[in-house]
C-alpha cells in the first residue's frame, strides 16, 4: 500500500477523532484537544495532498 493512500486514511481518523472531542464536549466549544487533532489532521491532509500531487 502506497504512502499517500496510509496518510489519508490516518488524516481521516484524526477528522473522526476531533469530530468525536467536539461532539462530546457540553457547550459544542474547541479546547486544545480537538484543535490539536485538527492540526494533525491538517498537516496529514496536506502531506497527502502534496505526494499524490508529485508522485502523479
Amino acid at each position: 500500500m502506497q504512502a499517500r493512500y496510509i496518510l489519508a486514511a490516518l488524516a481521516i481518523a484524526f477528522l473522526i477523532a476531533a469530530a468525536l472531542r467536539w461532539a462530546r464536549n457540553t457547550p459544542r466549544r474547541t479546547d486544545p484537544a480537538t484543535r490539536t487533532w485538527l492540526l494533525i489532521a491538517l498537516i496529514f491532509t496536506a502531506v497527502a495532498a502534496w505526494l499524490q500531487w508529485h508522485t502523479s
